[in-house]
């Protein structure tokens, strides 16, 4: 979880009130006028997110925010209002945006905190299944509550790992009256956000008070069981209210906007021209933003449950990945400036059989797709070289827990044959041949045998440890809690490392059929980035390309009528039927505003299926991006060669 010092919004506050506060004349006032102002759920927010802020101090920084804002969007109307003339609706529009940003901001600025707060709330939701595994797996080894909560926080990146170490810390200062009382008031603090986590909780703590081994295993197989599936049907619950937002996603936001290309060039028969400033104000911000924005707002309530391992920069698959991303930058420019370049080059070779199309309806390849391919190109290659390798590390890790579970029931029955450690691992290995997992596990015999070291060093020694370069939260804790089990019997250590394995594979299960219960979503969305828009958009570009043909027909056809010819009050002319953007132009700023809506439903399908990790959205946009401008292509290109034979 980020820190609250590395949080922009908490360096923000910082910063303002440090050097800015000057500017207010009556300090406590202000200070008391903020916390009238803020609520009670706002001041539980600051604490919930562990923000070292005081009221006054976040709503000085939304009033500085907002005014910056104001500030810089002044100076850029200046700027263009100085370079370029606007119609009259233009500058309308930029005054009424200019109004309404710095209120934006302000309001975001200050409702922040409970945005954070409720946002920290649905990630923990989704934590729930991995730190309570991590709590029961340590309980059915060593049944000590106050352990076990230790261990699920101190090999735990997870923010509600983040918690039990506050809670733990409470402890300690005889806040709580013993560890009964701290789970209690835990578990009603969380078990407004999640009943099923409450239960959970409450069976972990009952199981303390059993004296049968039998009865309390079952008593914490059940409570994974709860937890598990309460994450189940989290999950499932989200995705069946995801429906509608999707809908209203894809049909609001992609699909009207892209219909509407065709029409655009017939608004110049009722006297509405669009320009090339028009359409980079509609189509390449207005409608963006809206998009994304709305994209964001279903993504905050789904919880993150089961994201991506985190890959440290250390990773020896990463060494050389500064030099990987220069390498996938040049090439990417060299091969989008060699698309591009080939339109030029044919141009200037007196366009053989009328490749390059030079005007409404001609040629065959408007110079706009050589661009927009070249765009895509170098952005794929750029972004496949940089998050590549995080994508085949990771499919690695998921390899490497999946052949774990096996090797844990192999490993388990040596270890309780009465077998020693490094002839077990060493067995295993044989059995695991071919598979990810063989060679850490050989690695760990050769250290107990040839180094003379123990156990935990030859798992986890920072230099030689043959678990340094596993990156797997999953199997590092599960390697932990078998270096427990391993210094009891022959016969509990092996009981206790199938448990483990079984622990996993129930993990694995959930996140399974979670998955499965997003793939209509995610694949809809998908579908729709690399397919259906860029699709719809091909064919839109052409029947606007068709109207624009049309409309230049019959202009030229006007112009050579007598003055005064056309009867009644219509005022058509040629000068009003004349297109004030020129259709390459026109299929250009379409085409990026289809690059923006590819990145944001790449980002929304993405988040929704992995959790927002980062190096996953730029993989998969890395493969969404050329697939969908080539499909705008072609699709454009086969709809303007069919619609040409009908005019």
């Amino acid at each position: 979880m980020m820190h609250p010092d590395n949080n922009w919004y908490y360096r923000g506050c910082k910063f303002t009130w440090r050097y800015l506060s000057k500017f207010i004349k009556d300090h406590q006032q202000f200070k008391k006028n903020s916390e009238k102002v803020v609520s009670s759920e706002y001041k539980n927010s600051l604490i919930y997110t562990g923000f070292d802020l005081e009221p006054y101090e976040t709503t000085f920084f939304s009033y500085v925010g907002a005014t910056f804002i104001l500030f810089c969007i002044i100076l850029i109307d200046a700027l263009l209002f100085r370079l370029v003339n606007f119609s009259s609706g233009i500058i309308a529009s930029i005054i009424i945006i200019t109004l309404i940003i710095p209120f934006a901001v302000m309001w975001y600025l200050s409702e922040y905190v409970k945005i954070h707060a409720r946002y920290l709330k649905i990630t923990s939701l989704g934590d729930m299944p991995e730190v309570m595994s991590y709590v029961i797996m340590s309980m059915k080894i060593i049944p000590n509550m106050e352990k076990a909560v230790y261990f699920a926080a101190e090999n735990s990146n997870r923010p509600l790992a983040r918690d039990l170490k506050k809670m733990l810390w409470n402890l300690h200062l005889r806040i709580y009256a013993g560890m009964d009382d701290a789970v209690v008031q835990f578990s009603d603090m969380w078990g407004k956000n999640s009943e099923h986590f409450k239960r959970s909780l409450h069976l972990i703590k009952s199981s303390m008070s059993e004296t049968d081994f039998v009865q309390r295993t079952l008593t914490l197989n059940r409570s994974l069981d709860i937890i598990l599936d309460g994450t189940k049907n989290l999950m499932e619950n989200y995705a069946a209210k995801l429906k509608l937002p999707t809908y209203i996603l894809y049909s609001i936001f992609i699909l009207i906007p892209l219909a509407l290309v065709a029409l655009l060039p017939a608004m110049a028969v009722v006297g509405i021209k669009i320009t090339s400033k028009n359409l980079i104000l509609i189509y390449n911000i207005i409608f963006p933003i809206l998009t994304f924005a709305y994209a964001e707002y279903v993504l905050m309530q789904r919880p993150a449950a089961f994201v991506p391992q985190q890959i440290p920069p250390t990773h020896p698959e990463l060494e050389n990945l500064s030099s990987k991303k220069k390498k996938g930058l040049i090439l990417g420019l060299i091969a989008g400036g060699s698309v591009y370049g080939v339109g030029y080059f044919l141009l200037f070779a007196g366009n053989p059989h009328s490749i390059i199309s030079t005007g409404v309806l001609e040629g065959i390849v408007p110079t706009a797709l050589l661009i927009l391919i070249g765009i895509s190109i170098a952005v794929s290659l750029y972004l496949n070289a940089a998050y590549g390798p995080y994508k085949r590390i990771r499919d690695k890790i998921i390899a490497m827990e999946n052949e774990f579970v096996d090797a844990l029931f192999i490993l388990a029955r040596r270890i309780s044959e009465g077998r020693s450690a490094e002839e077990a691992f060493l067995h295993t290995a044989t059995n695991m041949k071919g598979s990810s997992i063989c060679e850490p596990f050989e690695q760990i015999a050769m250290n107990i045998v040839c180094m003379r070291c123990d156990l935990q060093n030859a798992v986890f020694d920072e230099d030689y440890g043959a678990f340094k370069n596993i990156h797997s939260e999953r199997i590092n804790t599960t390697m932990k809690l078998f270096l427990e089990s391993v210094h009891k019997s022959h016969e509990t250590a092996g009981v206790a490392i199938v448990k483990l394995a079984d622990h996993m594979k129930d993990l694995q299960d959930v996140e399974r059929r979670i998955k499965e219960s997003l793939y209509e979503m995610t694949s809809t969305m998908k579908s729709t980035a690399c397919i259906f828009a860029p699709l719809i958009g091909g064919i839109t570009i052409a029947l606007s390309e068709v109207i624009a043909k049309i409309l230049q027909d019959v202009a030229h056809s006007i112009s050579k009528l007598p003055p005064n010819m056309i009867p009644g009050p219509a005022d058509i002319s040629p000068q009003s039927l004349e297109l004030s953007i020129s259709t390459n132009m026109f299929m250009l700023e379409i085409g990026i505003y289809l690059i923006l809506i590819t990145i944001i439903l790449t980002r929304f399908s993405t988040a929704i299926e992995y959790g927002g990790d980062k190096s996953q959205m730029m993989y998969e946009l890395s493969r969404a991006l050329p697939i969908s401008i080539i499909v705008f292509s072609v699709s454009a290109i086969a709809s303007r060669i069919i619609f040409r034979g009908f005019i």
